[in-house]
């Protein structure tokens, strides 16, 4: 690259993207890299205080910006994303499904250590929609040398996918309701319908819902039933606390599962159990699932649990960061 005054660009290739900023109606490029720059674009250069600009020459031994973030963005991609073309030397990454995003951390802090790198991720575990951008990348200044570029390549390459989107996966479900005053029909028990809904709306087949009594026996064989009938996920509901009537947890643990974690650093919604029985998931979820639509534990970790990332304790702990949600009247 040579900067030139502007005045002299006449005929010139430009060699980056020229922003203007006109507040609250236009931030984007004026101009765009390879822009053949004529007599009248002299003016508008002039107006956004363009005194000199980049013209491009092919200089050995450097990387422009927009390929330099190309490079970098597709580096650190994992599975079911793709890139959007430079613009401001901006590279973006885009779900190409619902899913969770998961972002090696480590990876990610190597990469923005760099002197000229910067990258911007949603935060790991989010929920993402398809078609919505999860991360943007650029790398400053115009141009870097290709050894640092080949530094930044070689980094990502050691803890790639950086950047990765595991899809929501179809799953068959049962849901059990616990609780002596369901049976006894001394209340009528609602809230399993609201999760019941949650996971319709999440591409969940739902093929099982039954009440159980406090009896940790009976808790355990119907789970293991449910199981020898094709159920991938068993929810419990209720029963989840200290109190002496509760037999939710000693009715799962009777199933001789690999418990993951009976309680989480999140607020509400902290008496979450996770399980697994071999590569079925056991849960037992808090009563704020059903109180509210979102907001809770709940709604934070089902989507990971269904896009069949393989939870573990380190990750349950690392999730009291973030962990304390403000749900009304909860």
């Amino acid at each position: 690259m040579k900067k030139i005054k502007t005045e002299e660009a006449v005929g010139k290739i430009l060699g980056a993207d020229v922003t203007e900023v006109i507040p609250g109606i236009k931030k984007g490029p004026l101009f765009k890299r390879g822009h053949i720059i004529k007599q009248e674009d002299i003016e508008k250069f002039l107006s956004i205080g363009k005194h000199y600009v980049w013209i491009f020459e092919k200089d050995e031994g450097f990387v422009h910006e927009d390929d330099a973030g190309r490079l970098m963005m597709e580096a650190v991609k994992g599975k079911h994303l793709h890139l959007t073309n430079p613009s401001e030397s901006k590279v973006k990454l885009i779900a190409e499904t619902n899913g969770v995003l998961i972002i090696n951390r480590e990876g990610l802090k190597k990469i923005n250590s760099f002197k000229n790198p910067r990258i911007a991720t949603k935060r790991h575990f989010s929920y993402v929609i398809k078609d919505t951008p999860v991360a943007i990348g650029k790398v400053m200044p115009v141009e870097i040398p290709e050894t640092e570029m080949n530094e930044i390549l070689e980094t990502a390459k050691q803890y790639k996918p950086i950047v990765d989107l595991f899809p929501i996966k179809p799953h068959r479900i049962a849901i059990f309701p616990v609780g002596n005053e369901f049976i006894e029909g001394r209340r009528k028990e609602t809230m399993s319908f609201v999760i019941k809904n949650y996971l319709e709306s999440m591409g969940q087949n739902v093929f099982l819902r039954k009440l159980l009594p406090d009896n940790d026996k009976v808790i355990a064989e119907e789970g293991l039933k449910a199981i020898n009938a094709g159920a991938d996920i068993l929810i419990y509901m209720g029963g989840m606390s200290v109190d002496p009537d509760d037999k939710t947890f000693s009715g799962i643990t009777n199933m001789n599962v690999d418990l993951i974690t009976y309680g989480v650093p999140m607020w509400p919604g902290t008496t979450f159990l996770i399980a697994y029985k071999s590569n079925k998931l056991i849960l037992g979820i808090p009563s704020s699932a059903g109180l509210a639509k979102s907001g809770t534990s709940f709604h934070r970790i089902m989507p990971v649990l269904l896009s069949d990332y393989r939870i573990n304790r380190s990750d349950i702990i690392e999730m009291g960061e973030g962990g304390f949600v403000d749900a009304t009247n909860l």
